[in-house]
């Protein structure tokens, strides 16, 4: 684990991530270094499942019922797929914004 981190440092252009894994280091000796890079990666899982559900809420909320709502009024409606389609976008949109 320690010569991974030594890797990444190693291939740091600004020298901030070996200047900071070098002072945990220091500081707080090798068990700092791992609950640093647990505490780091956990943070990124965190990052990574919100920006998962938010893409999964967009398609589920904006996209595929838009597209299913405009293809459905340009039956009843004299404008094509593409002028209606803005509108629908716009519409589910604040639909979702009201929902979260």
């Amino acid at each position: 684990m320690l010569e991974l981190l030594k890797q990444i440092a190693a291939n740091d252009p600004t020298g901030l991530f070996s200047s900071g894994v070098q002072f945990i280091q220091t500081h707080f000796g090798t068990p700092g270094l791992i609950a640093a890079l647990i505490l780091s990666l956990s943070i990124l899982a965190l990052i990574a499942v919100k920006l998962l559900k938010i893409a999964f809420d967009v398609l589920r909320y904006v996209v595929i019922p838009s597209v299913v709502v405009t293809f459905i009024a340009t039956f009843f409606l004299p404008y094509s797929f593409v002028y209606i389609l803005p509108v629908t976008v716009a519409l589910f949109s604040v639909v979702l914004i009201i929902k979260g």
